[in-house]
């Protein structure tokens, strides 16, 4: 076990990705196990709080403690099984995706999901219950959790398997390893009917292993995954769209949801026809952005849909005739798509999606100033309104912004750049019209970054104080000290 208490050697642990920042006197590295369980035991038994840490890649200051004893997982980080017969793996929470990537890549397994920040840890990843771009066809990280083990705020173990324990009306047990049974009787909470990722998972009769997914680190400690993995496609299509007005834009994303989703029910050796696995939006002033280093990006592009479809090689053909039959119905600049089909044009297509977020945190380093990005989803029907809300209201602001997203989940982020303290207050003011525009429409404040400390407000405001009571009677039960990760998802 490693004890960090120097100052200086603490500092990184003090922050994420959100750069909020907090105050901690003390780092506990358990390197196995056993040393996790018995420090989670010492802390409480010692009325200590205490928040777990993990790669420090979360936007919402999940890990960010508050006078409180850091507990770091950095050295929990070993792949301990993977079946390449049953598909899945079994990992310690600190591993990040990008070794779990590579690891699975000598077996061409994958975790279809996709989240995008590849540093991040796969207890990060559960706990946050995280998406990414494949979420379109896949879903969240919890379709893909089939085991955990668990240890709970007071150092006693539970190991949950999906498929075994499902709660009775709104009642749950639990029994843990030192044969504790715990009781549970809870209210349901109707999430939004969209992308979303914020709060308890509380649905009558669900599967308790849903509970602990997405609790942002406040209900246990993880110490063992199982995920569900998928085998690699034989081939994946490509094709980087640009559109001449934006509501051909819109049209063609409309065109192209409703196929996917039926297509997509279908085998993938067996469909011949459009069946998207993300559909990725970049707005005007993205591709403003990046056409000094892509000159080929035609003149006058309004956007830009970035779309992936697996499928086998004998389909190829009629596939590919299929979508470009279906871009040339939406757009003049159906000769300037770009297509990938290896994987040197499909890292080439990674490139460019990653050369976004770098350009911009240029410019954010330009202005010494943060940017302002929101993360709503809204339910598909509405998603027209909501984007034409979110471009009249930045037409308002006169910001400088780019929207890109997950268009096929009606999910986007806008993101403001402001260059001083008047045009922060500006941006402040549009991101509060946002959640509440997508409150107002169904939506949901957090598609796939999560609560932490800094969205906790939002969240109230979303499910109303007899929601977040209802997540308090739970934390209650299973940490009645309230010492594990204080300060998430509510006060």
């Amino acid at each position: 076990m490693i004890i960090k208490t120097d100052n200086d050697t603490i500092q990184n642990y003090l922050s994420d990705a959100s750069n909020l920042k907090g105050i901690s006197n003390r780092v506990i590295i358990p390197e196995n196990k056993d040393e996790l369980k018995q420090t989670i035991t010492q802390l409480y038994n010692n009325n200590d709080s205490f928040v777990i840490s993990g790669a420090g890649t979360g936007l919402t200051g999940g890990k960010v403690p508050d006078n409180d004893v850091i507990v770091s997982i950095e050295k929990l980080n070993e792949i301990i099984e993977i079946n390449p017969q049953k598909k899945y793996v079994r990992v310690q929470p600190g591993i990040t995706l990008l070794q779990l990537e590579e690891a699975l890549n000598k077996y061409d397994l994958y975790l279809p999901p996709n989240p995008t920040e590849k540093n991040s840890s796969l207890g990060g990843n559960v706990a946050n219950n995280s998406s990414g771009s494949r979420s379109f066809k896949y879903g969240p990280v919890r379709n893909f959790v089939t085991e955990l083990a668990i240890f709970l705020p007071n150092g006693e173990e539970l190991k949950l398997k999906r498929g075994k324990n499902f709660a009775k009306k709104n009642k749950m047990t639990l029994m843990t390893e030192e044969n504790c049974l715990i009781n549970i009787e809870f209210d349901q909470i109707i999430p939004p009917n969209t992308k979303h990722s914020g709060g308890y998972f509380l649905k009558s009769n669900m599967d308790v292993i849903d509970l602990f997914i997405g609790s942002e680190g406040t209900l246990g400690v993880i110490e063992e995954i199982t995920l569900s993995l998928n085998q690699k496609p034989d081939k994946v299509l490509g094709l980087l769209i640009f559109f001449d007005s934006e509501k051909n834009l819109l049209d063609f994303t409309d065109s192209i949801r409703e196929k996917s989703i039926v297509n997509n029910e279908i085998r993938i050796d067996l469909n011949n026809d459009i069946a998207a696995r993300l559909i990725e939006f970049f707005d005007e002033n993205s591709l403003e952005l990046l056409k000094d280093k892509y000159p080929q990006i035609p003149l006058g592009s309004k956007g830009a849909i970035w779309i992936e479809q697996e499928y086998t090689e004998k389909n190829e053909n009629e596939i590919l005739e299929k979508w470009f039959e279906e871009i040339s119905l939406f757009t003049s600049f159906a000769d300037s798509t770009w297509v990938a089909t290896n994987e040197n044009q499909h890292n080439n297509f990674k490139d460019f999606r990653h050369q976004l977020p770098l350009t911009v945190n240029e410019i954010i380093v330009r202005n010494k100033m943060r940017k302002i990005g929101t993360d709503t989803a809204v339910p598909t029907q509405f998603f027209r309104e909501y984007y034409y809300y979110v471009k009249e209201m930045l037409k308002v602001t006169q910001l400088e912004y780019v929207i890109f997203g997950h268009i096929g989940n009606s999910h986007l982020h806008a993101n403001i750049f402001p260059r001083n303290e008047s045009e922060m207050k500006k941006a402040l003011e549009f991101y509060e019209l946002i959640i509440q525009k997508s409150i107002d429409l169904g939506g949901t404040v957090s598609a796939e970054h999560g609560i932490g400390k800094i969205k906790k407000k939002y969240l109230k405001q979303m499910i109303g104080e007899s929601g977040i009571e209802s997540m308090k009677k739970i934390k209650n039960i299973l940490d009645p000290k309230n010492l594990l990760g204080r300060g998430n998802l509510f006060d």
